[in-house]
């Protein structure tokens, strides 16, 4: 395998290639030097928050999209299904899965480049330095596309009317599709780059990377709006005119993807300094906060308060963070806008289902992410400051960090939705269900908090990591329908039981929330003194 790899890295890198690369306006020499440093970075451990820089998250994330298509396709060869829904299947989910990735994985690339300051100078030329970050997109597209259409392909040869060329039609249109995504991608960021403020560039970046999983979600309501539009009425009668109009319509899209592209690699490698320097100030209000007051009242002083202003802070500022938690926002949003859809939900108390009874788990799905995403941080390097910090204010800053989720994700959402609810099943029903609400989600916020055994943002992203959220946002779901199941039929058909499982929730959450805090702070110190022996290899290194 790696003589086979080996002569396949020399023939791309011939005469050939080189010539075809020139035709672009990209440097074949300076192009290879670029992808052998971003190869040697990502294995040093430098880049390692860009997938298809990293082979063993890429390994990992196509062994499960294998097993998922595997069970998909079980699922429809039971169902027998026709070849041609069946194969439309898997290109639509081919196409989101590849858009979803390479969107984020483009804007993470592109708007947050971690070599800019460095790289970006004259002698190498934008479209260049833009082929080269851009090349492990290729890496994604021969990775998933095979993990997530190989088993279906040959599959396929079991569905009635297919024949032997199936499989070949099928992974042809796969990898074309996977092509397609890419440029895509690559031609909308060219024109992010040519018309957004550098300032804005990575706002923008975030917001574009959600745009599939919205666009999953809103179908049902686009659908509606194109049935309410009647496009048909609009559209010409005869053939001719029909496949004029599309012919017209694919030339205005090649050209806007051609223009997007010649933009990225024109104009990029002049807003790199920009981008580096974007955004810097957000979130620097000197302003006294009312929630940092309460945190200093009530979770350590001081200390506290500056646990809170630190992630505060840096969950408005760091790049990994906001790209993480930005791309399940919609999916909150839209969890409590069906929840509270036509104004409150019925009360829980009677026998008909309500949708209330699913908040404070969507809290907890919330912070799960949150939680999930607060090690992880762009400058994690910058660890180093905390060693300045005396050692026993260290459980009154984690005391902080609890604080600041507690009263910013689990008080403030009660007291906002708690006219509504007083509104619509009075003052008793409505207290003693938020009662319950904020017990619950205050224990999984104990339990989530878990999670995190360093001082936030101070820890490198792994790619790896992702390929397992999946999976436990399924168990997750299927635990929160248990939960909802013994709420609805069994705890919220009497009052006393009600209140009888406050009591006994309250007191675990206590004493969770207790052993939380002390195992944050021990695993805290335990992490700054990898950090200070690692600092003080450095400095003696230096010094030799």
């Amino acid at each position: 395998m790696t003589a086979i790899a080996g002569a396949l890295s020399r023939q791309l890198r011939g005469p050939g290639v080189s010539r075809m690369l020139s035709k672009f306006s990209i440097d074949a020499k300076r192009y290879w030097l670029l992808t052998d440093l971003f190869a040697q970075i990502a294995g040093r451990g430098e880049m390692l928050d860009q997938l298809g820089l990293d082979g063993d998250a890429l390994g990992l994330w196509s062994k499960i999209y294998l097993v998922l298509s595997a069970a998909f396709t079980l699922f429809l060869v039971l169902g027998k299904t026709g070849w041609t829904v069946y194969f439309t299947f898997f290109l639509f989910f081919t196409a989101f899965l590849l858009m979803s990735l390479l969107l984020s994985e483009a804007g993470n690339s592109l708007v947050n480049p971690t070599e800019g300051m460095a790289l970006a100078h004259h002698p190498i030329n934008g479209a260049t330095y833009t082929a080269a970050k851009l090349s492990h997109l290729a890496r994604i597209i021969l990775y998933m596309v095979p993990a997530f259409n190989l088993v279906p392909a040959f599959v396929g040869l079991m569905l009635p009317d297919t024949n032997w060329a199936y499989p070949l039609l099928h992974l042809a249109a796969a990898f074309g599709i996977g092509l397609v995504s890419a440029l895509a991608c690559c031609a909308l960021f060219g024109w992010l780059v040519r018309f957004v403020p550098a300032r804005r560039l990575k706002a923008a970046a975030q917001i574009v990377s959600v745009l599939p999983l919205v666009t999953m979600f809103g179908l049902g309501r686009i659908g509606k709006l194109v049935a309410r539009l009647h496009l048909e009425r609009w559209l010409p009668t005869q053939p001719a005119a029909r496949w004029s109009l599309a012919a017209g319509a694919l030339v205005l899209i090649l050209a806007a993807a051609v223009l997007g592209l010649r933009s990225l690699s024109s104009d990029y490698l002049l807003r790199v300094p920009n981008l580096m320097r974007g955004g810097a100030s957000a979130g620097s209000s000197s302003r006294r906060s009312l929630v940092g007051a309460l945190v200093a009242r009530f979770f350590g002083g001081q200390g506290a308060r500056a646990g809170f202003q630190f992630v505060s802070r840096m969950m408005l500022r760091d790049w990994q963070f906001r790209r993480q938690f930005i791309g399940i926002l919609p999916m909150i949003l839209i969890g409590l806008t069906a929840m509270i859809k036509g104004g409150a939900p019925p009360d829980p108390f009677l026998p008909d289902f309500s949708p209330s009874h699913l908040f404070p788990h969507i809290l907890g799905m919330m912070l799960f992410v949150i939680c999930l995403a607060l090690p992880y941080g762009t400058d994690y390097k910058g660890a180093w400051i905390f060693l300045l910090t005396p050692s026993r204010s260290l459980e009154a800053f984690s005391r902080g960090i609890y604080g600041t989720l507690l009263i910013a994700c689990v008080v403030i959402p009660h007291l906002l939705i708690l006219p509504l609810f007083v509104y619509r099943w009075g003052w008793f029903h409505a207290a003693l269900f938020l009662a319950y609400s904020l017990v619950i989600a205050s224990g999984l916020l104990s339990l989530n908090l878990r999670l995190l055994e360093v001082i936030p943002f101070t820890k490198q992203i792994d790619p790896s990591r992702g390929a397992f959220l999946l999976p436990v946002m399924i168990a997750g779901t299927l635990l929160i329908g248990i939960v909802v199941a013994l709420q609805h039929f069994i705890i919220f058909r009497s009052v006393p039981l009600v209140a009888g499982t406050i009591v006994a929730a309250a007191i675990a959450t206590y004493f969770l929330t207790r052993s939380t805090l002390s195992h944050l702070a021990i695993s805290i110190r335990y992490h700054l003194g990898l950090v200070s022996a690692e600092s003080g290899t450095l400095y003696q290194e230096v010094n030799a």
